[in-house]
């Protein structure tokens, strides 16, 4: 074994232990996130069968691996799909939105043992990677195993290249294992070349996220509207700590110009519902809880949405769409899944993991960025006061903005069509 690899698997195993220990004490409060914990050590139960494995870290991931999933499905029939994930809220949005049409598990600790436990269990055909997962004891021994392994949607910000490159030991033979790196641009390519991967293995493909299609149809959901009558819908959707006190101040100021605006506050995360309830409650507004089943009543001004796999609900039903993770250092999240409804977008200015989309979006005039609350009021307040005409306006360059820029799935079955055949 190199010994940067060596020093790394004793690392993993020292920590071990820590990590087993942190993921019991953070299931304290959500239960489901030490279901199957010893598929994490590789202990999976699966029929043989020739399969595809794709790993999707979590909820972001998931979503923009559907479309490559669906390809999947009906171009290998004779293979079954084996979707793993990291966290618990990815592993609950891969069983909504697939169901019994595949496999599901948590992806194993990159432990030597586990790992390989993992690959005699499973016997994929070809490992498949959303995003950017460098897993240095998976990759290898896949490739020792003969498993190829495709990057997908690959992308390498500056900031994760410089990280990245401080252990330039470790990731260059690590990223030299790997079959395939479909990118998602140029600059991707050359931040993948800075940390050692060659020309051969890299590719552009563009951004899956654009592929991205709606279950509703935009604006294809009204009912929340029938229910609370002539209103403006604010949804700010998967708002993080630090983020829902910003949200319920600004929704404050809105109302004094909006009589009837009403906010929908959407949590990333189950454990904080309650705290976050509490906080809408402090305001003074009549809030009510989407887990409580009930009609939401005409006198409703705060919908907290603490319920899981909604997010196309609201985000169909929406006048305008806050996306968080951006007013704190979490780097945003997807703002496609709102535009794909063509519902106009803001983030705040930590946008760090989809620089790339929002560029496109802000460029075509369907997304804003504001650097601070007070810009975010601002930006709130012209959209909510948007006559028709714009806003139908806005809806048609929403749909031309993502079909002009999809196609990246069908580059990604092509080459996924390509590394099983090389092993066969």
């Amino acid at each position: 074994m190199p010994v940067y690899r060596l020093l790394y698997s004793l690392l993993c195993y020292v920590i071990f232990p820590i990590v087993l220990l942190r993921l019991f004490w953070r299931s304290r409060n959500n239960a489901s996130i030490r279901q199957h914990w010893q598929q994490r050590l590789g202990f999976v139960n699966l029929a043989q069968s020739p399969r595809i494995w794709l790993h999707a870290v979590s909820v972001g991931e998931t979503i923009a691996a559907k479309p490559l999933v669906e390809a999947l499905l009906i171009n290998f029939p004779s293979h079954k799909l084996l979707i793993s994930n990291t966290t618990a809220t990815g592993f609950q949005t891969a069983h909504r939105l697939f169901g019994e049409r595949v496999e599901h598990c948590y992806f194993p600790y990159d432990l030597d043992g586990a790992v390989s436990r993992f690959l005699d269990r499973s016997k994929p055909a070809l490992l498949i990677v959303m995003e950017t997962e460098i897993w240095p004891n998976l990759l290898y021994q896949c490739n020792q195993s003969e498993v190829p392994t495709l990057i997908a949607n690959a992308r390498l910000s500056e900031r994760s290249t410089k990280g990245y490159s401080r252990i330039s030991r470790l990731i260059k033979p690590t990223l030299n294992k790997v079959s395939k790196i479909a990118c998602r641009d140029n600059k991707d390519i050359e931040n993948f070349k800075r940390l050692g991967a060659s020309s051969e293995q890299l590719t552009v493909i563009g951004n899956i996220k654009f592929d991205i299609s709606s279950d509703l149809g935009t604006g294809g959901s009204h009912f929340l509207k029938e229910q609370l009558g002539n209103c403006k819908i604010w949804v700010a959707a998967s708002t993080h700590a630090g983020e829902d006190e910003i949200i319920l101040s600004c929704f404050s100021q809105l109302k004094a110009q909006h009589k009837n605006l009403i906010l929908v506050l959407v949590p990333r995360h189950p454990e904080r519902f309650e705290s976050v309830y509490s906080l809408c409650k402090d305001t003074g507004y009549t809030t009510q809880r989407r887990s409580a089943n009930e009609t939401f009543t005409k006198n409703c001004e705060i919908i907290l949405g603490d319920s899981m796999g909604e997010m196309t609900y609201w985000f169909s039903s929406s006048d305008v769409v806050f996306l968080g993770g951006s007013l704190v250092e979490t780097g945003g999240h997807n703002p496609l899944e709102a535009s794909i409804y063509g519902v106009p977008v803001v983030s705040g200015p930590a946008i760090f993991n989809f620089n790339d989309v929002y560029e496109v979006l802000c460029g075509a005039g369907i997304a804003w960025v504001e650097e601070n609350p007070e810009a975010l009021v601002n930006r709130l307040k012209v959209l909510l006061a948007m006559p028709e005409n714009a806003l139908m306006e806005l809806r048609k360059r929403s749909v031309q903005t993502l079909d002009f820029n999809k196609g990246a799935t069908t580059k990604l079955l092509k080459l996924s069509n390509e590394l099983i055949n090389l092993r066969q």
